[in-house]
């Protein structure tokens, strides 16, 4: 197993420095988003949009309500749009430290049914095509919107 360690700019990207989250909120769709939703707390994907936080508990306790109350609503239209049989809320930042949650809907062809799913194995090889994707998006536009 390869030696691993935190990057040796670590400290400065749990400060903000350069933070590419922090650069996306509030631009709409980019490279690497489609903007689906902006709420009070977050945009969903669900990214903290109120300056650079890097971990839930630096939040206080109405924002840390509002952050999640917003987590919950972007599960419920996933489950509502996807119908999946499971749905993961990953909140990492192992790597890009802004808090942000993945909602990850859980499938019965899953490749990792009743476990923890690799990171890799999240994403489809075959990425969604472009009118599909900003059709999906439009869904769950309605669902967290009405």
């Amino acid at each position: 197993m390869a030696d691993r360690s935190w990057p040796d700019d670590w400290n400065e990207r749990m400060a903000g420095r350069g933070c590419p989250l922090c650069a996306a909120v509030g631009q709409g769709d980019n490279d690497y988003v489609v903007n689906v939703f902006t709420g009070e707390f977050a945009e969903v994907n669900v990214v903290w949009r109120h300056g650079h936080v890097a971990e839930p508990t630096d939040l206080d306790p109405r924002q840390a309500c509002g952050y999640w109350q917003e987590v919950l609503a972007a599960g419920r239209a996933v489950r509502a749009q996807f119908d999946p049989v499971k749905l993961n809320y990953m909140t990492l930042g192992n790597t890009v430290p802004h808090l942000h949650t993945h909602v990850v809907p859980r499938y019965q062809d899953d490749p990792a049914p009743g476990g923890p799913i690799d990171w890799a194995q999240i994403f489809s090889p075959d990425p969604v095509p472009e009118a599909e994707l900003r059709r999906q998006a439009a869904g769950l536009r309605v669902l967290l919107t009405s």
